[in-house]
């Protein structure tokens, strides 16, 4: 094996790690915050295109949700579009397309909440442009209702 063939795949399994990383990563923050209600929920980061220039924070409370997405640089100062789309038991309730954010910082970060009934399924897709159409950060998840007789735990 020549040496060229080596630094291909040394490349080739940073690349994978560093995705796994970022997904337990994405993973971890929602677990973080999560109430006595057993909620079951997927992080996906999609694609290879987007920076992940926000790191997403998830509360979930008895009644809402709340997902904040800061500035991974403490020290930046961001104007950006974020469309999102969040759904329950399948039916969107709020949408934005390209809405425009000015200022966003890691003191001023972009904040999203939204209503909570016990036993639904929600959704919620993001993705997150630098004016010049960059995607910045790019995410999707969905929480489940708790189910009875279920003892599986997060």
């Amino acid at each position: 094996m020549n040496n060229f063939t080596k630094v291909l795949i040394a490349l080739f399994l940073i690349i994978i790690s560093a995705g796994i990383i970022l997904v337990g990563i994405n993973y971890a923050s929602f677990n973080s915050y999560h109430d006595n209600v057993y909620a079951e929920q997927e992080v996906t980061v999609w694609g290879n295109d987007a920076l992940d220039a926000f790191v997403s924070e998830s509360e979930s409370h008895e009644d809402h949700f709340i997902f904040t997405y800061i500035p991974r640089d403490p020290n930046a100062t961001l104007d950006c579009y974020m469309s999102y789309e969040f759904k329950q038991d399948g039916n969107t309730l709020e949408s934005a397309d390209k809405k425009l954010y000015e200022g966003v910082t890691a003191s001023d970060p972009i904040v999203l909440e939204f209503p909570r009934v016990e036993g639904s399924e929600y959704e919620l897709d993001v993705t997150i442009e630098d004016t010049g159409g960059a995607i910045l950060h790019k995410s999707g998840m969905k929480v489940y209702p708790q189910t009875h007789g279920n003892e599986s735990e997060m």
